[in-house]
Order: structure tokens, then sequence, then C-alpha cells
């Protein structure tokens, strides 16, 4: 007698669901424009050199990302008296998220390192400490935080994994200023990039590891 074959269909990716919501969110960009404006009212009232506005010195960037930290987590915990750390994906991917996410960014960083050299451009290059306590910690950690450990769910939940991956990566983009097409594309390509691998690993750990070990593959081009 012949068994009849069973056909499995391929694993779904789980989309996080997470207790916030948009009003969370928006109060925690409300949070973020107020300490923009407490900078520039400073520099208005001397308190604070001009400079701060265009190039932030390495203890204003390290304070307003701490401060955001903070923000971020208060207004989750107040308002819902839950967990808050791994809720947000902040738990360890397995071994193969894990060993993924390193090699995806440093495969990321060297397209965009061939890149620039294609356009004969030079990579900008930052002091070390600032570096390693910005690009390879901080920042990571509370970007990765806001775009997909707390925003990428609630669109996910709303419009779909897909549209929430896309939609979110524009947002960073536009996070981070870009200056032209380039920079657009570059920014909104990482940002799927961290994207799915948060979706894939079901963590934001995954994906913040990725985008420390693609700034430390750009820090180390632009210095050989």
């Amino acid at each position: 007698m012949t068994m009849p074959l069973r056909v499995q269909s391929a694993p779904r990716v789980r989309v996080p669901q997470p207790y916030w919501g948009y009003e969370d969110i928006g109060i925690f960009f409300f949070a973020l424009v107020f300490l923009a404006s407490v900078v520039r009212l400073g520099v208005r009232r001397h308190l604070l050199p001009r400079s701060e506005l265009l190039t932030p010195s390495l203890g204003v960037q390290c304070a307003i990302i701490i401060l955001l930290s903070i923000a971020l987590y208060v207004v989750l915990k107040c308002r819902h008296h839950l967990p808050v750390v791994a809720p947000l994906g902040w738990v360890a991917p397995n071994v193969f998220y894990t060993a993924v996410a390193p090699v995806a960014g440093i495969t990321a960083a060297l397209g965009i390192v061939l890149l620039i050299h294609l356009r004969h451009q030079v990579m900008p290059t930052m002091p070390v400490i600032d570096f390693l306590v910005l690009g390879l910690v901080l920042g990571p950690i509370l970007e990765e935080s806001v775009f997909r450990g707390c925003l990428l769910p609630v669109v996910a939940r709303t419009f779909g994994g897909a549209f929430a991956v896309i939609a979110t990566a524009l947002v960073f983009a536009v996070f981070h200023g870009p200056t032209d097409l380039a920079h657009w594309c570059w920014f909104t390509a990482t940002g799927v990039a961290y994207g799915w691998l948060r979706l894939a690993s079901q963590t934001t750990t995954a994906a913040a590891f990725m985008h420390a070990t693609y700034n430390l593959t750009l820090f180390l081009a632009a210095r050989l």
C-alpha cells in the first residue's frame, strides 16, 4: 500500500506582535523633537557652541542617544507596565542568524565601498573613540530599538511584514538626512536588510549585530 505524500509548505515568517501602538511611537518622536529643540535653545542662549548644530560633539550625541533610549523605555513601561527589553526583540538569535548577521553586514559594507571607489569619492572618517562609542555601540542599539524593535512590528501588524520592512527603511533613511540619490539608496537598502533580518530572526539583536558590523567594515575601509 502506497502512503500519500504530504507536501509541506515553507514556514512563513511570523510577524512579532507588539503590545504598543502608534500613540506610543508618536510620544517617543515628540520626545525626540523636544530634545532637538532643547539643543537649539542651548545654542541660541549661548550655552552650547553653534558648531553643535552642524557637527555635534561626542558628549552631546551620547547624551541625546542615552536620553532617547531612556525615553523609549519609560514611554512603554509607564504606559503599559509590561517588560520592554525582550518584547523589543533584544533576545539572543539562534546560531544561524548569529552567523548571518556579520556576514551580511560585511557584504553590504563592501558593496558600498566598491560603489564609492567607482564614483571616485573619498570615504569619510571619524575619530576612533567616536566610532567605538557611537558607530559600534550606542548608534546601532538606539536605531535598531526604535526602527526595527519598536516601529517595524507595529507597521507589520497593520500592513504586513513586507510593507513594514520597506516603510521603516525609508523612515530610517530620512532620519540619516541623505544628501543625494545615492545616499537615499544606501540607507534604504541597508534599512531593508536590517528589517528583513529582524523578521527572519525574530530578534532585534541580529539586526543590531549586522548594523554594527556594517559600520565597523566601513570604518576600517576608510582608514586603509
